[in-house]
């Protein structure tokens, strides 16, 4: 193994080269290390040599000494705010529309509906349908709800390549 070329020991310097493109003239960067090499330019398609640093054209820039130890990524430093009051729901997934609907079920006496499908309602091969409707209806006072009724849907399963026939509830309420 050589000692000298070893990157993690060795300290090196670190540059872009900046040229045009001898036939269409377009500005390119690229770095040192590809000098000698061929390239098709982005613009014309054309095939062309990267240059070597200190040919004519050419321009060094961005030099920098880096080791083993300063080219690992600098840590990065999270910070989450912190306020009082109850917690906020962020991200609003299945399980916490609660949230949303426990926000508009009291209010200004507009009619709403929900629908509550079974398929929506199974967690860990449990079946929680009865659950989540009883739930929800738990939060209205009987007066809000107008009505409940029977939903029939079906939905195309990927596993099965199919659609099946599956069934929910439609809530009709007054807020």
């Amino acid at each position: 193994m050589d000692l000298f070329n070893n990157p993690f020991t060795h300290t090196k310097a670190m540059a872009d080269l900046n040229f045009d493109c001898p036939h269409c003239g377009q500005n390119l960067t690229i770095d040192e290390t590809q000098s000698g090499k061929q390239i098709d330019c982005p613009t014309c398609s054309k095939s062309i040599e990267i240059p070597k640093p200190g040919e004519q054209n050419v321009e060094v820039i961005e030099t920098k000494n880096t080791n083993a130890s300063e080219t690992e990524p600098d840590e990065k430093k999270y910070s989450v705010p912190v306020h009082d009051g109850e917690p906020e729901i962020l991200v609003k997934t299945k399980k916490h529309n609660k949230s949303i609907e426990e926000e508009s079920i009291e209010g200004d006496g507009r009619i709403c509906a929900k629908t509550i499908k079974r398929g929506d309602c199974i967690e860990l091969g449990q079946d929680k349908f009865d659950e989540a409707l009883n739930e929800f209806l738990g939060k209205l006072k009987r007066e809000q709800i107008l009505s409940v009724h029977p939903v029939n849907y079906a939905h195309y399963d990927p596993a099965t390549q199919k659609y099946l026939d599956d069934y929910g509830a439609m809530v009709i309420y007054e807020r």
